[in-house]
């Protein structure tokens, strides 16, 4: 695409963005003035002559805000992304970069170098690190937090530690398709602090999310989602002590496609959800109870507090909620239930569950229901709506 001439006079233009266009960044790079830059890999240039594509970055030394998004010239990328990491770096007014690092060594020269980074909590980030595609760097935009720190750490290996050191900065983070960790807090618990948004997908070799035996103190303080998916040898959310303090602003945890998961609440956990609202399992095949019994034998009728919603779909073993109707549910407004044929029971009386205003199940699976009283049934009779027989199972 071919600029007018005199784009360069537009000496006093601060915000540019050419996403999606066939716009080469050499074509602006006369605006050294610019206070913000979006633009897409595609517009480095795809030609062979590398000077097409390089020393243009850092002319613009006035750049507050810089963003690179994946687009179709990934390949070409991968191969001046050092260079292009290292002319970012030298960008000090940087407080706002959202940028793809192939490598984590690509990373790592960001990291050690950008007197911006350096700066510690000036700079709002959206890092991509990892052998990944747009799709990728898309996940955590998903989540309600526009203007936190992001970290996508896909297709890659070990526990490096700048990733840990960018950890410590980092609200959202999504770990997907990860080799050589058994656990999150392999990366450091310690780093974590201000996370508030954590997603772990595809990772085959997570065995649980936190060990609590080598910690002394409460951890994840802060963390306020929590996203499980085919996770396929993850056993446990927790091992160990937990100690107080530990998840007391978790809101939300969804469990998805983790076959060899049997406990969901261990021993002391619950007590350190007070502000979970809501609770999603989903193809877990080896789970019996979602509060174990012998996990929890002195559970307080206040558990749970805040549990809105609660969705069970596809757990075939599945034949308990909790064994009896001692707990309030005092929030409990919403369940959902599907495919989870053995359990016979719900875990409501007549004074329980006083918010409940909707069950939603196949309408087989209610009338197999064993109820303690009939006078429960007729209480949530006229809360339950069945499944369409041909509708698509609902979603955690």
């Amino acid at each position: 695409m071919k600029l007018p001439t005199q784009i360069k006079e537009l000496v006093q233009l601060e915000v540019l963005d050419i996403r999606g266009t066939k716009v080469s960044l050499v074509q602006v790079k006369c605006l050294i003035w610019l206070k913000c830059l979006r633009i897409s890999l595609s517009n480095f240039g795809t030609g062979s002559h590398t000077q097409n594509k390089l020393g243009n970055v850092s002319r613009f030394v006035s750049l507050e805000e810089f963003s690179v998004v994946i687009d179709s010239s990934k390949q070409s990328w991968d191969k001046i992304v050092e260079t292009i990491a290292t002319e970012v770096a030298s960008l000090e007014k940087l407080t706002s970069l959202q940028f793809c690092f192939p490598k984590v060594d690509c990373l790592e020269i960001f990291v050690t170098t950008s007197p911006s980074w350096k700066k510690g909590s000036c700079l709002m980030f959206q890092f991509a690190v990892g052998d990944h595609d747009s799709t990728y760097f898309q996940i955590l935009k998903s989540f309600d937090y526009p203007s936190y720190n992001r970290l996508t750490l896909v297709n890659s290996e070990g526990v490096n530690p700048v990733i840990s050191k960018v950890l410590m900065e980092t609200h959202a983070f999504a770990l997907i398709n990860h080799k050589g960790a058994s656990r999150l807090s392999d990366f450091g618990i310690e780093n974590m602090d201000n996370m508030l948004v954590c997603l772990i997908e595809r990772c085959d070799e997570i065995e649980a999310i936190i060990n609590g035996d080598v910690i002394t103190k409460g951890v994840l303080e802060c963390l306020e989602e929590l996203r499980i998916n085919n996770v396929p040898n993850l056993e446990s959310i927790w091992q160990g002590r937990v100690h107080y303090g530990s998840l007391t602003q978790l809101t939300t945890l969804t469990l998805t496609k983790c076959p060899k998961l049997k406990i969901i609440f261990s021993n002391g956990m619950i007590q350190q959800l007070p502000e979970l609202q809501h609770l999603g399992i989903e193809e877990c095949h080896q789970i019996e109870e979602i509060i174990m019994e012998s996990e929890n034998i002195e559970l307080e009728s206040s558990s749970l507090p805040r549990l809105k919603t609660l969705v069970l779909l596809d757990l075939p073993k599945l034949r308990s909620i909790w064994v009896n109707g001692l707990l309030k549910w005092p929030s409990l407004q919403s369940i959902k239930i599907s495919m989870c044929d053995r359990l016979k029971r719900l875990p409501f009386n007549i004074v329980n569950a006083t918010k409940l205003r909707f069950i939603k199940g196949q309408q087989t699976w209610w009338e197999e229901l064993v109820w303690e009283d009939d006078v429960v049934k007729q209480r949530l009779q006229p809360v339950f709506h069945p499944q369409l027989a041909h509708a698509i199972p609902f979603s955690v």
